[in-house]
């Protein structure tokens, strides 16, 4: 149990205190929701709190307010409790230092706030930010939550877990993470996913396990440029799927996923001209970008599984644990260009994998292969296996067809693109035989 509970006779005429006092609920109007801990804080004593309910109607506007205030609340009658902490808590003298943080809080992001001699302090987004200066250290202190706005309920919650590091990230699973059983899209089996793996360019707060295929965020004071790429481009009817392996609930939002048309190889000696902070900054470059703030849910947790698919308008949806009920297109593309995926690990996401891609070109070679051995089929057409593969796609150099099968492959997609790395091929060099 938390040490923290609210004060249980000064708290706003809108506010339920329930579960002994831990847990505050604003039931109706926008204010009237001030409440108090039940004791003195001291300093260096952090208060720990999670955003449970918040409004989604829009109807509201402002958000919670925190701090610290030097006004006993046994002293305060709950009738002379003003509407709103700011900019006076109630009419009695008495310094208060209170400040009302970001109007986009999200359910279950965790506040924590507390004072020292340098000021008042809280910290969001796995940030340290002030919330006042010079507080006066010679007289106690109460703290202060003001369920306002869209911020409808509040608990007060034990310290969080570290943030996994590399070691405990591995130690909690029993096998390799990549290597996972699939618990929602139960039709899959790993043999029918083709591979894909993460881009080795990607920023210096990452690092890449299990041959590229799993992406993890360190634990740092600060994040900049937190992006990754799938070293593959997404083509017209390609299915992405993804596992959620770790969460970091110090943060409002999920993450960043986006999609470029640009090879992320591009950036190997200019990575530090991306934007830093905001990813919206990529707009303003000459590259085409997508950026897509709100595609993961809410409701996210560790192990939870995500489609992307790319349907032949170009449409891309999202998908969590097959259920259809959260199916939601997160970006429309231009069906004649590829696009590569990418995240900016701004979010709770600190960790996820890749299961694999089901690819339509793909499918086309693979309905078609006989059942040899791959030593057996080396150097033979990937559509046929029969006829020696006779056609350099060029630029990039892939020779996977004979000519017979290049012209069926090419009838029956209307683009070139290299089954192999998706580039496109603009010609064809024919190996004659000896």
């Amino acid at each position: 149990m938390p040490s923290i509970s609210f004060h249980q006779r000064t708290f706003g005429q809108n506010i339920r205190l329930d579960d002994n006092g831990v847990r505050a609920t604003r039931h109706t109007s926008f204010d009237n929701g001030v409440t108090f801990t039940n004791k003195q804080i001291k300093m260096n004593e952090r208060i720990h709190m999670k955003i449970i309910d918040v409004d989604e109607t829009g109807q509201w506007l402002g958000s919670l307010a925190i701090g610290f205030t030097q006004i006993d609340p046994d002293s305060i009658q709950r009738k002379d409790l003003c509407k709103s902490s700011l900019p006076n808590l109630c009419f009695k003298d008495g310094i208060s230092y209170i400040k009302r943080i970001s109007d986009k809080l999200t359910r279950q992001i965790i506040i924590t706030f507390y004072y020292n001699q340098d000021g008042a302090f809280y910290i969001l987004d796995g940030k340290e930010q002030e919330l006042s200066k010079n507080i006066d250290l010679k007289r106690p202190l109460w703290g202060i939550i003001d369920i306002y706005g869209n911020v409808k309920g509040v608990v007060f919650t034990t310290p969080m877990k570290a943030p996994d590091n590399s070691k405990s990230f591995f130690i909690k699973y029993d096998q390799k993470p990549d290597l996972l059983p699939i618990c929602y899209y139960k039709h899959l089996k790993f043999g029918d996913l083709q591979s894909i793996t993460f881009h080795h360019i990607h920023g210096l707060e990452l690092e890449l396990f299990c041959q590229n295929k799993v992406a993890f965020r360190k634990n740092v004071p600060e994040l900049a440029r937190p992006y990754v790429f799938i070293d593959l481009p997404m083509a017209i009817d390609d299915e992405y799927y993804l596992r959620i392996l770790s969460i970091d609930p110090n943060y409002r939002t999920p993450g960043v996923i986006g999609f470029t048309n640009v090879n992320p190889s591009i950036f190997n000696e200019k990575f530090e001209s991306l934007p830093s902070v905001d990813p919206m900054g990529l707009y303003d470059r000459k590259e085409y970008w997508i950026i897509v703030e709100d595609a993961f849910d809410e409701k996210l947790s560790e192990l939870d599984e995500y489609r992307f698919i790319r349907q032949k308008d170009g449409d891309i949806q999202i998908c969590r644990n097959n259920d259809s009920n959260t199916i939601k297109t997160i970006a429309c593309t231009d069906p004649q260009q590829t696009f590569y995926p990418f995240f900016f690990l701004n979010g709770r996401i600190a960790a996820f994998s890749l299961i694999g891609l089901i690819s339509s070109t793909n499918n086309a070679i693979n309905n078609n292969k006989k059942t040899k051995e791959k030593d057996e089929n080396a150097g033979l057409c990937q559509i046929c296996l029969d006829t020696p593969a006779s056609c350099v796609l060029i630029p990039c150099g892939h020779i996977v067809f004979c000519s017979d099968c290049k012209d069926s492959f090419e009838k029956k997609f209307s683009e070139k693109r290299c089954p192999i790395c998706r580039d496109n091929y603009n010609n064809v060099f024919q190996i004659e035989d000896d």
